[in-house]
Order: structure tokens, then sequence, then C-alpha cells
């Protein structure tokens, strides 16, 4: 089998003087009244007295916050990074962790992922608002300990600086977050993750040429916004003086909640087929998904309960849903080929960005059936090299972490213990809807309306209480540092 690259690059936007904005997915003007309230309102469940937030602020925690656990890889690289000199700070590894003596602030906004789903149901504004109230949550000191406290615990630190581990949060959420902060009056820096990766992408390159082609695997909402598209094209003419690059995006639908056990698209107790009330991914008539028949072969579907099948009695496949995470990626690796294929004749992959951190879980998955769509037919080893490049953003956004705490004065002098937390739906709010899971109905997920005031979820301590087993089995096996940092091992 031909060598797969994977590259852990730089990828990383850091609000500081001189970059570039995100390119946003809408232009409306939609009036967000929680950015008042949280400043203006005492009576106000999100209210933060930012007259009083610490001035000094090196030794607060470093906020980190995704739609669910898919983040924790950006923490995992942020842990694991020795690339300067602690003593200097200086470029170079000194066998210390470079945040060896850095806090964490961790929030999974598991109640609402996926964030990829809001821009295609029409509610971009109720994600901006999630976005908003992510933010909140870092800035301020309130948490439950259960979901059925009434009464706040208000121990938690705030935060010196924030990293955005999603690309929907950043692609939608940037921007929103900088004016939210400017009228807060308060001095943060925000790290996201789509401006420079496309530009590590670019970067990479090795030579002009007009065979070139960049994949961007990612959520709906980030395809949406198509700002790894515009990022890509603007780094390459500002490189080669020209747009000859290709670029296309494959949205991976349902994927991210796959991942993080969403029984809307998988469902690990399911044996038949569970039909589109319950079932959103995609399948055999799905108007934006369709699983093609006649791609059979190019999918390469494992079987059992991770593909559930439906025929008739003349043995025909009537209905079709894919019930495990490997079937996802196959599915959606294999129209990202052949997308290429069809807008790119002739064209080569030279790289496929990541663009969830969700993604990188599975890069073994993703190499694995480039390489078997390699294998399978001529026609696709022309377009996949043995040597496409995997570009896995969430493993990078140390550097310029390092770079920011360093710029602005903010390491830490005293190790504090890392705290995380995650959303679960708020059981004493009467007018939510939960099912038996624990989890929202779909349909009022995504129905509910922006600034209303309403603690529609609530934020407490990781336990596995409120966190799919698979979802933890994966942390413990792909991260066991940290696990055991969550749950103290």
């Amino acid at each position: 089998m031909s060598r797969l690259l994977k590259l852990i690059l730089p990828l990383v936007l850091i609000l500081c003087p001189g970059f570039t904005q995100y390119p946003q997915a809408q232009t409306d003007k939609v009036e967000f009244t929680i950015i008042q309230e949280i400043k203006n309102n005492p009576k106000s469940p999100f209210y933060i007295d930012f007259q009083h937030y610490p001035e000094t602020k090196h030794n607060l925690p470093i906020g980190v916050f995704d739609s669910g656990t898919g983040g924790l890889t950006v923490l995992d690289s942020i842990l694991k990074s020795d690339q300067y000199n602690n003593k200097t700070k200086q470029k170079g590894p000194d066998g210390i962790p470079d945040f060896n003596l850095e806090t964490f602030i961790y929030l999974g906004d598991d109640a609402n992922m996926p964030y990829g789903r809001y821009g295609s149901e029409g509610k971009t504004s109720l994600l901006k608002e999630h976005i908003i109230k992510d933010v909140q949550f870092l800035l301020g000191r309130k948490y439950y300990r259960m979901p059925t406290d009434t009464t706040a615990k208000t121990d938690k630190d705030p935060v010196k600086t924030i990293v955005i581990a999603c690309n929907t949060a950043t692609a939608y959420g940037f921007d929103l977050i900088e004016q939210s902060l400017k009228k807060w009056n308060l001095d943060m820096k925000v790290i996201g993750v789509i401006e420079a990766g496309a530009k590590s992408a670019v970067k990479f390159l090795e030579g002009e040429g007009e065979n070139r082609v960049i994949g961007v695997l990612a959520t709906e909402g980030t395809c949406a916004t198509n700002g790894y598209k515009k990022a890509i094209l603007k780094h390459y003419k500002n490189r080669f003086q020209n747009k000859n690059i290709g670029v296309v995006q494959q949205a991976g639908f349902g994927l991210a909640g796959a991942i993080d056990g969403d029984l809307n698209y998988i469902d690990p107790g399911a044996s038949t087929v569970r039909h589109n009330k319950i079932y959103h991914g995609p399948g055999l008539d799905h108007p934006k998904y369709p699983i093609h028949l006649s791609l059979w072969k190019e999918y390469n579907f494992e079987t059992g309960n991770g593909l559930l099948i439906k025929r008739n009695s003349n043995g025909q496949i009537v209905e079709l849903e894919l019930n495990s995470v490997i079937n996802y990626i196959r599915y959606y690796v294999t129209e990202l080929v052949i997308k290429t294929a069809k807008i790119y004749p002739g064209r080569v992959v030279d790289a496929v960005i990541l663009g969830c951190t969700h993604y990188p879980y599975y890069t073994k998955e993703i190499s694995d059936h480039l390489m078997y769509l390699r294998g399978l037919d001529k026609k696709y080893s022309k377009i996949i090299p043995g040597d496409i490049r995997l570009i896995d953003p969430s493993h990078s956004v140390a550097v310029e972490l390092y770079r920011c705490l360093v710029s602005h004065n903010l390491l830490a002098a005293d190790k504090k213990k890392s705290k995380f937390f995650i959303s679960v739906p708020n059981p004493l709010l009467k007018e939510n809807q939960i099912d038996k899971s624990g989890k929202f109905l779909y349909t009022y997920k995504y129905g509910r309306s922006i600034n209303r005031s309403l603690e529609y979820v609530k934020r407490v301590p990781f336990s596995p209480k409120w966190i799919n087993v698979d979802v933890l089995s994966r942390i413990k096996s792909k991260m066991p540092e940290i696990f055991k940092i969550i749950f103290n091992y």
C-alpha cells in the first residue's frame, strides 16, 4: 500500500492585529439581545459582572469550546505540544510541554450538537446564540453539579483567552465573538481554525501547477460558508499569482453527530431501519445525500448492524441507513473523490483538509478508504496519489496559542486543576422536549427561537452519565492522557 502522509501543521488563526476575518455564512443583521443581557441584566441567568472581571489574567485558565467532544483533539494537541523552549520562549523543543503550567476549562455543547446542521435547517441565528452562550459560560463562574439542581455552583474560574475548537463555530461565530467582547469591554484573544488551515494547505503544495486540487471534508455549516474555499483561493493567489487551484468541498452531513453518538444519525442498538422520523442521515432517496447503489463497490460498506437494509419481496433494497461511523466515513470519502472526478477531470487531489475537529479521531479510517479507492480502479488511482496529505488543523493550535500567550504576557506561573464541562438538556425547563435518552427531540432542537433568555441547557462536569459509552471508549483509546485528566485517574 502506498504511503499516506499525515501532516501536523500550524493551522490556526488568532485574533490579533494584522489577521483577516473569517468569511461569514450570513450577512444578516439579527439583533442578539443576549449580548446586552449578559452585561446589563443582573436578573438574567447569563449575567456576568464584567466590572469585576479579574485584571490580572495570566494565572486564569484557557477556555476551549466545541459542539461536542471533537474539540478534545485540539486540547490533546495543546497539552502534548513541545515546540518552544520554556525558559527562552524561543522556537525549539526543550523536553517540557509548552503549556506545562497552564490550566484549561473545556466546554462541549453536546446538547445542541451537531452545529453543522443549523444552516441547512435555516437556524443560523440560533446557532450563533449558542456560540454566544458558549463564550458566556467560559467567561462566567457558574455551572451546575447536576442537571436537576436548582442552584448553580459559582466556583469556576473565568478564562484569559478562548480557543474555538470547532470549524463551524469559527465560520459562523468568530466575528460575532469579537464584537461581543468589545461590547463587554473585554480585551480577550480568540483563536479559530479556518484561515490558517487554508494557508498551510497551500504552503505545502510543491510548486505551481494547473493540475492541483485541495479537498475539504467538513460539516454542512462550514461548507455553506465557503470559508475554506475562499481562503484557499486567496492564499494560492498570494503565493502563485493565479487561482488555478481547484477546491472541492464535501459536507459530512451527520458524521460529527455519528461520532458523538447522536441517535438521529446512529443507533448501536438498532438492527432494522428506523425510518426518516428517527434517522436523519444519508439514504437512497435523500434529496441532498443520496446513497447510490451503482457505487456499491466504491462505498465498500461494512455489514452487520452498521448498515441497516430493508428489501422488498424480490430482494431489492428499498431502504438503506448508515449506522456506523466507518460507513459514514466510507460514504463521504467516496463522494468527495467522485465529486472531484466530475468537477476536475484529470486533476489530482494533493491534500484533504479535515475541516471538523471530530474527524481526526478517524484519520486512519479516512486514509484507509482513500487507499482502498486508489487500489480499486485506475480512474481513482489517477486522482488519489499514494502520498496524499491529510491536513489536520486540530494538531497545531498550540503554536499560535503559545505565541499569543507570550506576546501578551499571559503565560501562567501556577498550575491548577483543569475542568471539563458538557451541556445537557435542562430537565427543569418545562417547555423543553426531551426524549427517553435525555436528548432534545430533533424537531425541537432546531425549532427553538432566539432572544428568549431561557436556560435550554445546563453545563455540568463531564461524567459517564452524560456521555455515550462508545464516545467514552473512543476518548480513552485515542487520547488516554485526556481521559485520565477528565476523570482523575
